[in-house]
């Protein structure tokens, strides 16, 4: 009997010592027309290598269908809404649209994902940003007139028709929040249990960063310093929208790519919104609904929205958040 307990002493003790050796991973790429960041941290290099080709495997899958300005299915999707057409939907695309369609009838129309024609008016579909003045008031009010909105859109199971031909599909405010979770998801199945997810400043946290909660900056909306810190937990998605991401000036005046569905100009009144929450197609679609609300409604749309960590950044420079955001922030020294 002890021979055996020393024979499988030793074969555990081998086992042991050819098991890879567990680390840390970063990840750096291009992709949704900003920079994505993968940290995997005390992961294998098999699950590692399993994870990023997986995630890229998919990268290439949105970017060529979740585009309305790219040929591919969304774009076909808008184009079968403008003839009056039915269309089927991919499954994943189609829960995303029921998706988005729910959170605009619970904001009140302040995240409207049907907004891609007032989109094109502006010319923030183009990453170059061409733009160099706003468009005509004319157009602008001709967009008002049409009362365009998802709610418009039926479904027969994952087969969609539009009573209105003037939707056209945006999801531009809500994409990115789906991707983080799918991106978490990818990372789990293959075996990689905590990392930080960051795509374009927009992040999710799963697990822990080597025993530890993951701490991130909240960036000043109007400069290159950090506005606050704060620890972020396993499950926790953090996504921040503001007027510096995409913007043209024209005579002085900023005109920013977050549009207002019930006027069709740019937010003015408010320049950043931060959402903490662990829905990350929530927090997307609410970043977005944050700033078109501004704050005179803020406390409304955070209740609707049921929000309990947000903050909001107004023109003048002054803070709007929750006693839940505001216990959460460690505020940088003077």
């Amino acid at each position: 009997m002890a021979g055996r307990a020393a024979i499988l002493l030793l074969a555990v003790f081998l086992c042991f010592a050819c098991e890879p050796e567990r680390r840390d991973f970063r990840h750096q790429f291009f992709a949704f027309g900003t920079l994505v960041t993968i940290d995997f941290f005390d992961a294998s290099p098999q699950a590692n290598a399993a994870a990023i080709d997986a995630i890229n495997t998919q990268v290439q899958n949105v970017d060529a269908n979740w585009y309305p300005w790219r040929d591919g299915e969304l774009r076909r999707i808008n184009s079968a809404i403008a003839n009056g057409e039915p269309i089927d939907v991919s499954p994943a695309l189609a829960d995303l649209i029921r998706r988005a369609t729910e959170l605009e009838r619970i904001s009140g129309g302040k995240f409207n994902p049907g907004i891609g024609r007032l989109t094109e008016l502006w010319g923030f579909h183009d990453a170059a940003m061409p733009q160099s003045a706003p468009p005509d008031d004319i157009e602008i009010q001709a967009w008002l007139s049409a009362t365009v909105s998802s709610g418009s859109l039926e479904w027969d199971g994952d087969r969609l028709y539009s009573r209105s031909t003037n939707v056209m599909l945006d999801l531009g405010g809500i994409a990115k929040g789906s991707i983080l979770e799918q991106f978490v998801r990818i990372a789990r199945e293959a075996g990689v249990r905590n990392t930080i997810i960051d795509i374009g400043g927009d992040l999710t946290v799963a697990g822990q960063v080597n025993g530890r909660s993951a701490r991130i900056g909240i960036r000043s909306p109007r400069s290159d310093t950090v506005l606050a810190s704060l620890e972020i937990a396993d499950g926790e998605t953090v996504v921040s929208s503001g007027d510096y991401e995409r913007f043209f000036e024209y005579e002085g005046k900023r005109y920013q790519h977050i549009l207002d569905p019930r006027s069709g100009y740019p937010v003015q009144h408010t320049i950043s919104s931060t959402i903490i929450h662990r829905d990350p197609v929530l927090a997307d679609a609410a970043a977005t609904a944050l700033l078109v609300s501004g704050p005179a409604e803020f406390e409304k749309i955070c209740a609707d929205l049921g929000l309990s960590e947000a903050l909001i950044v107004t023109a003048s420079g002054d803070l709007r958040l929750t006693q839940a955001m505001k216990k959460r922030l460690n505020w940088p020294d003077p």
